[in-house]
């Protein structure tokens, strides 16, 4: 369903720089800067890279003035043959570039205060700034920024390196903004869908908001694909929403706000316990993705499938078809075993339910071995961090084991779901125990060995 044309205030962004259209570094600027706006529900328009070229980068200016209401142009405020910026905008608004003695002050005192004798004359050209513009300091570096008003529209000029305009960007661009209402009010959602496709989880979520006054974005952040929700009005998501959260169900980790691997970061490091890990499965890929300064003394890595008395631990064992590199494969064995006393220990049953000991599982092997091993610490760690709650939560009581579960993790293209039961949500028939059969009276679908 297209998308309505807006009538809010938009704001375009201009990143200039040969070394960005060269694909030297990447333009972390503008992705920064948009997040910020649209955090503060600022709309955004158009993003535009330009080189370092006077005359493209004022036919850039005038271009983004035409249909958008501020313009924050980054980078080419430095003192070498090459920082244009100002020069291009002083041509573009028709207003003659203006030298500021407090800013060449400011320069030259911080270029003498790290040991420099001498200034370089080139540096004279950060003093200079469009007729009428307000000086934006910059505490971080020698290239103040600016802001003027053009015809209307506001117009913001900032300094390249991110450690210098970001800050401007918070303290003076935003304020600014928002107090000029180019807030717009907007309600939205946001979900982290694992173990389906964009194409598959569009089709269902586009049939729901139909005439509901919604607008939906989806977002490739592998394996995972995030799914934005808007309105403009808070009952049309109301009345959409369960709706929504029936369907994602089934794909959502927890409340589907973070990665499975950022859950059991944070859970890891607030353990009284020390967990044990011996994976032969993912090359240090889990070990890296989980080990920070905060949580690193709780979690015993071991190449060894030895551990101390009573300490609960996990082996992760298979992938070995993705190490031999073999050719043409789409599925790779996974087994992830827990050891008894994560199972059953001297706290038996949680919640009620047996614990599984062992779990297999087939990753899908797509476009490369790399993605295949993202997709399985993401799968490792869903896993681990809900045996670990259970494991946490657990009543004082005998637990049988129970037999082996099989858990087949589809190709996207089957449009199956890797798991059915997240963390946080109301299960549904098909969320609950599997391998034992049914669940509260219902067949577990026979897609689905859990």
């Amino acid at each position: 369903m297209p998308h309505k044309k807006s009538s809010a205030k938009k704001c375009a962004l201009l990143a200039t720089g040969d070394e960005i259209i060269h694909g030297d570094i990447i333009n972390t600027n503008s992705q920064e800067i948009a997040h910020r706006l649209h955090n503060a529900n600022i709309p955004i328009g158009f993003h535009m890279t330009v080189s370092d070229l006077l005359e493209d980068i004022k036919n850039s200016i005038h271009y983004l003035l035409q249909n958008h209401e501020a313009l924050i142009i980054t980078g080419g405020l430095g003192p070498t043959t090459d920082d244009l910026t100002r020069y291009a905008l002083s041509e573009a608004l028709h207003k003659p570039l203006v030298f500021h003695d407090e800013i060449w002050n400011n320069i030259v005192e911080r270029i003498t205060k790290i040991g420099y004798h001498r200034v370089p004359e080139s540096n004279r050209q950060q003093a200079l700034f469009p007729e009428g513009a307000t000086i934006i300091p910059n505490p971080n570096g020698s290239a103040a920024g600016c802001y003027l008003q053009y015809q209307g529209k506001w117009i913001f000029m900032l300094p390249g390196p991110p450690i210098e305009c970001l800050p401007m960007m918070d303290n003076t661009v935003l304020p600014i903004l928002k107090k000029n209402d180019f807030v717009k009010i907007i309600f939205h959602q946001e979900w982290f869908l694992f173990g389906v496709s964009e194409g598959h989880i569009a089709e269902k979520l586009e049939a729901l908001i139909e005439s509901h006054g919604c607008t939906t974005g989806y977002r490739i952040f592998y394996p995972y694909i995030e799914f934005k929700l808007a309105a403009l009005e808070q009952k049309n998501l109301a009345t959409v929403l369960p709706l929504i959260k029936e369907t994602i169900a089934p794909y959502i980790i927890d409340d589907g706000k973070q990665t499975a691997s950022t859950l059991l970061r944070k859970k890891l490091e607030t353990l009284s316990y020390t967990f044990g890990i011996h994976d032969t499965a993912t090359g240090g890929l889990l070990e890296t993705t989980l080990k920070t300064p905060a949580n690193f003394k709780n979690i015993f890595f071991t190449s060894e499938k030895k551990f101390p008395e009573n300490m609960p631990y996990v082996i992760i064992e298979g992938l070995e078809n993705i190490w031999r590199a073999e050719e043409n494969i789409k599925e790779s064995p996974l087994r992830i075993l827990f050891s008894p006393e994560f199972n059953t220990g001297s706290r038996g049953q949680a919640a009620g339910r047996h614990i599984p000991k062992e779990i297999n599982a087939l990753i899908p092997v797509r476009i490369n071995y790399h993605r295949a091993l993202q997709y399985a610490v993401e799968f490792i760690c869903w896993e681990v961090l809900k045996f670990k709650i259970s494991f946490d939560s657990r009543r004082p009581a005998a637990c049988p084991r129970d037999p082996v579960r099989t858990c087949v993790i589809p190709s996207v293209a089957r449009n199956l779901p890797v798991s059915r039961r997240s963390l946080g949500v109301k299960n549904t028939p098909r969320d609950d125990t599997g391998s034992r059969g049914q669940a509260a009276g219902r067949r577990m679908p026979e897609e689905e060995n859990f």
